[in-house]
């Protein structure tokens, strides 16, 4: 009799950590009391085996258990370790990005630049002037152009050679930016030793202002020019014409007013301003 309560006692144990591994609710004393069955005088043999096999398999789900905690944490690591990285790319993508911006403005800056004077070149004199006149005559807005050369600049290249011509047409290139400095005007190179200005939403009046400012500007650089008739110094020639854009006047009209009128300024005498009609 007692052997089977014996019996009975055992298969509840059992029965009670088969559930504990079941349901994952056990730890190293429960394999410790399975063993220790084993131990146990009487146990018949098929009980201790069974006893000894529940014990093996918990102590190696533990250790899966044990591995598999290890295996998150290697993940959670790995997780966070990927997420600085990602934030760190995101921060070099976002600087390498700027980095391009300035670099796209910097070669934008330097396509719209002549290369030897380093003012607004040809290319972004006829958008700008397009874009100033469309905007001046939305607003009803005057709008002015000057148009200059530089006095027997030929001359100037033929007696003191090609680069104190390069050197000359810098100098007079610096006194146009100087003086066409408000937000809207654009100083440019038309072509050669060609200069010209935009002054939108400027009167006739101050438009000339501006030339007789710049006339005085390049004269006063005091570049020798010993084959300049008007002069004993680089001099310059301008044209000035003022418009309020209208159906009856284009870009061409008033760039060919203000050619004119340089083209009488350098008729009779060079160095001096004139306006077209």
């Amino acid at each position: 009799m007692d052997e089977y309560l014996q019996m009975d006692n055992l298969i509840e144990r059992l029965n009670s950590l088969a559930k504990k591994i079941a349901c994952c609710d056990y730890d190293n004393s429960s394999a410790q009391e399975l063993f220790a069955m084993t131990a146990e005088e009487g146990v018949p043999q098929r009980f201790s085996e069974l006893a000894e096999n529940f014990g093996m398999m918990m102590m190696k789900v533990e250790a899966r258990e044990l591995r598999l905690e290890q295996m998150i944490e290697e993940l959670k690591s790995a997780k966070a370790k990927i997420e600085d990285y990602a934030h760190h790319l995101e921060d070099m993508v976002a600087e390498r990005t700027k980095e391009l911006n300035l670099a796209n403005k910097e070669l934008e800056k330097l396509a719209n630049l002549d290369g030897l004077t380093r003012i607004a070149n040809r290319g972004y004199f006829d958008r700008f002037i397009s874009n100033e006149w469309a905007k001046c005559a939305e607003c009803n807005e005057p709008f002015a152009i000057i148009m200059s050369d530089v006095d027997c600049f030929k001359k100037f290249n033929d007696t003191y050679g090609h680069q104190m011509g390069d050197e000359c047409l810098k100098s007079v290139a610096k006194v146009f930016e100087r003086v066409a400095s408000r937000p809207r005007d654009l100083a440019a190179r038309y072509g050669g030793e060609e200069f010209v200005v935009v002054l939108p939403n400027t009167e006739g009046s101050a438009a000339v202002d501006i030339a007789e400012n710049i006339r005085a500007g390049v004269e006063k650089i005091g570049l020798p020019h010993k084959e300049n008739p008007a002069s004993d110094f680089v001099t310059i020639s301008l044209g000035v014409a003022t418009r309020c854009p209208s159906s009856n006047d284009t870009i061409e009209d008033v760039i060919k007013r203000a050619d004119e009128a340089l083209y009488r300024a350098k008729e009779s005498g060079r160095n001096k301003v004139l306006t077209g009609m």
